[in-house]
């Protein structure tokens, strides 16, 4: 993975107010949106506005990726193909249920990055997880390719799709299984787990709190990142995914007494009272991980 991904903020091709917004905030990475909030009118329209973005704006400190239509739609290939030869830092694939389709795509920008002699794997995947069928097979789908950078749940196609309405409200149980095995399957897969955009109940009178609670929920499941409706949430978002300043000194400690420690010593090692065994020591470099680090580009 190139960089940090606690918030990834949708934009929709050709809307130039999002795309204002979107630049002028702290989204780990902007994510252009050709698939479902683009009706097929726009759709063409769409992708040639984020090609232009594409070829002319600098996104500075933001990662970028695109979320194309399916290959088995009108507008799918034309998508992976016009957007191949630019910097794009991932695609967000829809719907994805079998690790063929993935493969597939795989296949074809592979041999795009060799015919051109583009770095293999320049351009990352992360997988729409949004039907029954693609929570069964997520971890297939997590290790079918290298180029696979996490799994990203969809929750308003996967409770459509499973004929129920989605329920917003704090402490939901509705999607505790499909998250749980999300998590695992990536997790198992050794890679990033994003949970669904969220969405504030009907009369909700402090977004800010819920926004709070509904993170802090998920990162204790496991996910390493959400998606962004409202850039209203990224601050929040990105706090909740954030090793605090006190987390982050004790990483640093544990991880610099656990490495100088030789042999037996290793059985000894305390800081602040907490035994560092190598787990603590191996989640201590995962915190450090979560230190926002500037995008490197070219």
């Amino acid at each position: 993975m190139k960089g940090l991904r606690r918030s990834l903020l949708w934009v929709i091709g050709g809307d130039g107010t999002q795309l204002k917004e979107g630049l002028a905030s702290r989204a780990d990475a902007i994510c252009f949106e050709l698939e479902d909030l683009c009706p097929a009118e726009r759709k063409e329209s769409a992708r040639q506005a984020v090609i232009k973005w594409l070829r002319t704006l600098d996104f500075g400190h933001h990662e970028v990726g695109v979320r194309i239509n399916s290959l088995d739609s009108p507008w799918g290939r034309d998508d992976l193909e016009a957007l191949l030869p630019l910097p794009i830092d991932f695609l967000r694939i829809p719907k994805c249920e079998n690790p063929r389709n993935v493969l597939d795509i795989d296949a074809i920008m592979t041999q795009y990055e060799r015919t051109h002699g583009i770095g293999q794997n320049r351009t990352e995947l992360i997988l729409m997880i949004e039907t029954p069928e693609g929570i069964r097979n997520a971890y297939d789908l997590a290790a079918c390719s290298s180029r696979v950078a996490g799994l990203n749940l969809g929750a308003v196609d996967l409770t459509s799709a499973m004929g129920i309405k989605r329920d917003l409200t704090i402490g939901s149980t509705q999607l505790l299984y499909a998250k749980q095995k999300l998590v695992m399957d990536a997790k198992a897969a050794h890679k990033s787990a994003f949970d669904t955009a969220v969405f504030c109940p009907p009369g909700s009178k402090d977004w800010d709190a819920f926004v709070r609670q509904d993170t802090r929920a998920i990162r204790q499941m496991g996910f390493t990142g959400r998606s962004v409706s409202n850039p209203a949430h990224i601050d929040i978002i990105n706090e909740v995914f954030s090793a605090t300043p006190e987390e982050i000194a004790f990483a640093r400690q544990a991880i610099r007494a656990y490495e100088s420690a030789k042999g037996e010593e290793k059985m000894h090692v305390y800081v602040n009272g907490i035994y560092i065994d190598r787990p603590v020591y191996e989640k201590a470099k995962r915190t450090l991980e979560t230190v926002k680090q500037p995008i490197q580009r070219g």
